[in-house]
Order: C-alpha cells, then structure tokens, then sequence
C-alpha cells in the first residue's frame, strides 16, 4: 500500500492537477477554518476596521469639544485681565495643556488661528500652516471634519504596545468658537487599532489563555479524529489489497475495524468482510463446481473415446456389433446433452432471475393440474421468479414420481412469515445414507435411468436465490420434501 501522508499532486487528463491530502490534514484544516472562520471573517469583510476608525474618530471628536471648551474658557479669563488677549497670546499656555493631554489619550493635537497657522501644539512645530488641509478649511466654516490618510511610520510594535498598529491615521478638525465667531481649529489626530491588536487588547489573559487552550483543542480533535480514520481505513485497505491477491485469511483482521469509534469505517469494514465471506464462498463454489463437472463429465467422454476407438480400429465389424455401439454413444451423447441442459439451468437459478410479487398457491395449483395432481392448503404471497419456482415443484413432483410409491399430495401452507409446498410420497423412502446428499449437485441413484444428479441441486439452488429453503424428511413409507419462501406483505 503506497503511502499517501505527504502533499502529492494528481495530474488530470485533461491537464490540470488536483492536491491530494492525508485525510488527518483535510480534517485538522477543516477544524481549524471551522474555529479561525469568524475571526476571518470580521477582520477579512473589514468591519472591524471600520467600526476601529470610527471608535477613533468618536474619541477624538469628543476631546476636541472638550479642548475647545477649554480653550475658549482660557480665553475669556485671560480678557478678564487683559481684554485685548487673543487666542495667539494664549498660545504658550495651550500647548501645555495639550502635551498633558497627549500624555493620556496619545493623541497628536494642534490648534490653529481662524488662517490656519498653529498656534499651539502637543508636539515642538508651531507656525505650519494648515490651511491647505479640507478637513482644516471646513473647521474654519464652524464644522466638524474628519479626514483619512496614510502612515508616514509603518513601524509594526507588539500586539500589547500602546502604540497602534494601523495603516492610517485618522484626522479630526474642531472648530473653536466664541460669541458664534471661528476664532481658530483644533487638529486631532490618532492611528487606530490594528484588528489583531484590537482583540489582543479588549481580551483578558484569561480569554487569550482560553482561545489558546481552544486551538490546541481543535487541533488535537482534528489530528486525533484522522488518526482514529486513517488507522481503521489503513487496516481497511491492508485487508482488501490482501483479498484482492486471494489471501482470504486477512480478511480476519478487519474484525479490529468492526469495532472502531467511527461507525461509517465500522460499516465499512463489515461489508467488505461480507463480500471476503461470499467471495470466498463463490471461489469455493466454482472450484467444486469445476471439479464436479470435469468428474461427471469424464466416464461419457471415455465411453466415447473407446467407442471411437473401437470403431476406428476394427473396420470388419459386423453391422449388428456397430449399431450397438453407435447406440451406446448416442446415448452417452443424449446424458452429456442433459447435464450441460441442467447446468445452464441451474446456472441461471443461481443468477436470480425476474421477480415480481406472485401468489404461490395459484402457482401449486397450476402445477399440479398440468401434473395430473390434486393441490391442496393456502400458501402465500412472495416474491420471485414464477418459471423457476414452477420448475422447482415440477422437479420435486417427478422425482417422486421416479422414486416415491403411487401416491402423491401437494399442499401449500404459510405461517411465521413463511411460506411454500410440501410434496408427499408413500415410497420406500431415503435411506439414512443418501439422505445428506440428495442435494449435491451429480448425486443421483437412478443414473441408470438417464439420472444426472441436477434436479434436488436445482430446486435448492432456486430456493436459496429466493431467500427460502429446501428440506428432506424420510422414513419407508412417507418422505416429504418442504419448501420455504419468506412471505411478502
């Protein structure tokens, strides 16, 4: 049996290839996509992402009305003081605040004048001018605006970093308004969370260990489960390439996979144990059957050889010597003629033949009226071959005939889910010697009579093809042949 644990390609014939897998990897793939398939799913459909950039864009709207807030409070308090100061004078002031407060949320901020230029930073820039950015000029307007680009740093920290590992950074632009007059913009911007690092962090360790503890559960259930196959079909195809070779003893081994966890390789592994069994039984059947034929057919084939023979050698033979032995051949001729005729019968019983639902006791009484009988009883309704049963009683009845007394009675009977005839003679009966063998294809004690032993081994290889049986009961003066068919509702 060639090993198939490796990746292997099958090429096709029209060209293309087909991957081919050990059945363990197919299950530990399709266990693991089963358990990775949500996660793909939310991170591949980007809904995760999306819902991320808006999480960020929510958290940085809201520190820029609180920021603004601020501002505009700093602002009055400072022209309580000083009523000329401006937002530009309060600048310094800002730009402490919001380095505190890049301190917490991570957030880079800048405010701007009502053109644009920075005023106040969390970073060390000021004086850039911002004017040319939409999100800036639509703050400017008195709206909220947000925009969206690219990382400059595509730097990729750990998944517990506090750094976000997105690929873009999304902008806020806030405007700052006193007396319903812009007087400048807040700029916030922050990178949202990457998705792994997303779930990384909204996760516990005691999630994390879970999901751990979760895959390496799936996995060990998916390799175990194609160990469990891989072992009862591996035995399974031991078993059959042993059958296949005619080493019918190895068939025994495939009793371990009977037993096996998986019920479809248990089923399996039973049929091809039943199919060993009846081809063995066929093998067998067909070595005896030869056997039979070749032993059977050998004294005519000798009868006329030496006649032949003897023909041939003796050219004065009297006219009267010859017809005897021409005689004598024809009528080996005729016995040949009638064994290889029931042989064909009998083979065609075996094959079965063409069922339909039948009622048997019109068939018993058909029977007998054309046997010059009297049909008695109530068989059943079966299913089978109408001509082969009829074959079947009609062989019954005349080797009664042949062998029984003058008086003969066929009866139907059913019960028991069971079915049939029975055919009773008054004769000398059966001795206890013959009676195993009256079945046996060849055996006949009436070969003198033009006997050729096919006609018991036909009505029971027409009873067994029709899930029935055939039996013998005899002592002198009664012997009863039973036939049996399962009934048909």
């Amino acid at each position: 049996m060639s090993d198939r644990r490796s990746l292997s390609l099958i090429r096709r014939r029209d060209g293309s290839a087909r991957v081919v897998l050990p059945l363990r990897t197919w299950l530990t793939m399709s266990h693991l996509t089963v358990f990775l398939l949500p996660v793909a799913v939310l991170i591949g459909s980007g809904a995760l992402a999306l819902d991320l950039r808006n999480q960020t864009v929510w958290d940085l709207e809201h520190q820029g009305a609180i920021l603004s807030m601020l501002a505009t409070n700093q602002l009055k308090f400072a022209q309580q003081n000083q009523p000329g100061a401006t937002l530009e004078s309060i600048g310094p002031s800002l730009s402490g605040n919001l380095r505190a407060a890049k301190s917490s949320t991570l957030a880079g901020i800048r405010i701007t004048d009502n053109q644009g230029i920075v005023i106040a930073t969390s970073g060390t820039v000021l004086g850039e001018d911002l004017s040319g950015d939409r999100e800036v000029r639509r703050a400017m307007a008195g709206e909220t605006a947000v925009a969206t680009r690219p990382r400059g740093d595509t730097s990729r920290n750990p998944l517990s970093s506090p750094s976000r590992r997105a690929s873009v950074r999304m902008f806020v632009a806030f405007p700052i308004t006193l007396n319903k007059q812009v007087l400048g913009v807040i700029v916030l911007s922050r990178t949202p969370r990457e998705e792994m690092q997303a779930l990384y962090h909204m996760s516990s360790w005691k999630a994390r260990f879970g999901a751990m503890i979760a895959l390496f559960s799936t996995l060990w259930v998916g390799l175990y489960a194609g160990f469990l196959l891989t072992r009862s079909l591996g035995i399974v195809a031991a078993g059959t390439g042993q059958i296949a070779e005619g080493n019918f003893d190895e068939a025994a081994t495939l009793v371990l996979t009977e037993q096996s966890h998986v019920a479809d390789v248990a089923l399996l592994a039973g049929s091809v144990r039943t199919m060993s069994d009846r081809l063995r039984q066929r093998l067998s059947y067909i070595s005896e059957f030869a056997s039979n034929v070749s032993h059977e057919f050998k004294t005519p084939l000798a009868t006329l050889r030496g006649t032949l023979e003897l023909l041939e050698d003796d050219p004065d033979m009297s006219a009267e010597q010859r017809a005897t032995f021409l005689a004598n051949a024809n009528a080996e001729v005729e016995r040949l003629e009638r064994m290889v005729t029931g042989l064909l019968t009998l083979a065609r019983a075996e094959e079965g033949g063409d069922r339909s639902v039948l009622a048997l006791q019109d068939l018993i009484d058909r029977v007998a009226r054309r046997l010059d009988l009297t049909a008695s009883g109530d068989a059943g309704r079966i299913i089978g071959d109408a001509a082969q049963l009829e074959s079947a009683l009609t062989n019954l009845v005349e080797n009664a005939k042949k062998h029984g007394g003058d008086e003969i009675s066929v009866s139907g009977w059913s019960g028991q889910g069971w079915t049939g005839w029975e055919v009773v003679d008054n004769g000398a009966g059966i001795s206890a010697g013959n009676l195993p063998r009256v079945f046996d294809r060849f055996f006949t004690t009436g070969r003198k009579d033009g006997g050729s032993g096919l006609g018991l081994a036909l009505v029971r290889a027409i009873a067994e093809g029709h899930g029935g049986r055939v039996n013998v009961d005899s002592k002198p003066g009664r012997t009863v042949f039973r036939f049996a068919l399962p009934t048909t509702s």
